[in-house]
């Protein structure tokens, strides 16, 4: 048997990916944990497996955990152009519609030149509440203040973003 997905990317990028990507799955545990938790995972940009960036399926946690690290669509190089995302999530929509409240976590590993000079708003129509998190030494996500800053992946550092997230719920 021969694994095509991963071909062309290096060892060292398939497991930074994973890692990261363990990590958001770990933040949306604890946020279920603490709340009644739907969501979808995004990656703008790195994997085009989930690229319907404009409307959002509402995903229970149990369906939302199932969704695998989409292998076979990742590339190598940050190619997040902020503009795209502030401009779809401007549009962006939640399907079903949903009244309740709406969040957005942006996980960055990019350093701010890679985003174009442009920002993030701190609020969208469909996320009322944005949060930013800082991994693997990122410096900023321009238009969020005050992100979260995550050093070791660990449960404390998932915490730490879910009560950032509660506590910044209108």
């Amino acid at each position: 048997m021969v694994d095509l997905q991963s071909w062309g990317m290096t060892t060292a990028a398939m497991a930074t990916y994973t890692k990261y990507w363990n990590f958001a799955m770990l933040v949306a545990s604890k946020l279920n944990d603490s709340t009644f938790f739907t969501g979808y995972p995004d990656s703008f940009g790195y994997a085009s497996g989930l690229n319907d960036h404009s409307v959002y399926p509402v995903l229970s946690y149990t369906d939302f955990k199932k969704i695998p690290i989409p292998v076979e669509y990742l590339d190598d190089t940050i190619d997040l152009d902020l503009k795209d995302v502030d401009s779809t999530l401007t549009q962006a929509s939640w399907s079903p519609p949903t009244k309740s409240q709406t969040c957005l976590i942006f996980f960055s590993v990019a350093p701010e030149v890679e985003y174009g000079y442009t920002t993030i708003k701190p609020t969208y129509a469909n996320f009322t509440t944005v949060v930013g998190v800082l991994l693997g030494g990122a410096l900023s996500i321009p238009g969020v203040t005050d992100p979260v800053i995550v050093n070791s992946l660990s449960n404390s550092d998932a915490q730490s973003v879910v009560r950032k997230l509660l506590d910044s719920l209108p």
